[in-house]
């Protein structure tokens, strides 16, 4: 099982620590891209940040950050789907979310190779009995101060090679091992991975196999506090920026 490097968390403590101190140098800094369901995204939840339901006037790769939350990959608009493999490659982080629109239930066969887990079925997303999610890496800046509940819906995913599996379901799940092989097996039952992430190209993956939208909803107290722990953590690690644009007369903006 891999784990989180260190250097990785303090770098993300440290640009988040910079940012709290200066936050007029943070203003407008940075775009998040929020695709599918962003019903439980609060509009200010990274400081100095702006969420966008849309590309609009910018290009992917001004977006520090792309939400895929419960949005099928065939939803997605064409100038994503092109220009993830480019976005990843620059830096950006990603974030993927579960539902029954995620993963294999949801057409991300055709990206398999950037998702933090292994695709093992076309429909994946799955009712089973409702038990805890076990936190793996718990000095992982995202898990501070969060406490999960029991779930039962979820994709099920079987772990990935090289991603670092942060948490997984407590038993029940039918995953398999690499090769096909059972694997996960503790106390007689297998483990499917709930949250995991990888590094694509210079950027970061993570992947939630729950659906993280219904969860928070659903009155989850600390769904908020994820929220903001996992926009936090993958902005700062991101360092795309939108580009500088040009006031025109009536204050309008334009586009270099």
């Amino acid at each position: 099982m891999s784990r989180v490097h260190p250097i990785r968390t303090l770098v993300v403590m440290l640009v988040g620590l910079t940012l709290s101190l200066h936050p007029a140098a943070a203003e407008a800094a940075k775009l998040i891209l929020a695709l599918g369901d962003d019903s439980y995204i609060p509009s200010d939840v990274v400081q100095g940040a702006e969420v966008k339901k849309e590309l609009g006037e910018y290009e992917l790769v001004e977006f520090a950050v792309v939400i895929l939350s419960n949005v099928s990959y065939g939803g997605l608009p064409s100038a994503v789907q092109r220009g993830l493999s480019e976005y990843l490659g620059r830096g950006g982080s990603l974030l993927i979310t579960g539902g029954p629109n995620a993963y294999g239930s949801g057409g991300y066969q055709a990206i398999a190779d950037v998702l933090p887990f292994e695709v093992r079925a076309e429909q994946d997303w799955t009712a089973r009995p409702f038990k805890p999610v076990i936190p793996l890496q718990p000095g992982h800046p995202i898990l501070e101060g969060v406490t999960f509940r029991t779930v039962g819906n979820f994709n099920d995913l079987n772990p990935k090679p090289g991603a670092v599996e942060i948490a997984q379901y407590a038993g029940g799940g039918l995953g398999r091992g690499v090769g096909g092989g059972p694997g996960g097996l503790i106390g007689g039952t297998f483990q499917s991975p709930m949250i995991a992430e990888q590094r694509v190209g210079q950027g970061t993956v993570l992947g939630v196999a729950f659906d993280l939208g219904q969860e928070v909803r659903s009155g989850w107290p600390d769904g908020t506090r994820f929220v903001r722990n996992l926009l936090n953590y993958l902005a700062a690690l991101s360092p795309l920026e939108p580009k500088p644009r040009e006031k025109e007369r009536g204050g309008g903006e334009r586009g270099r």
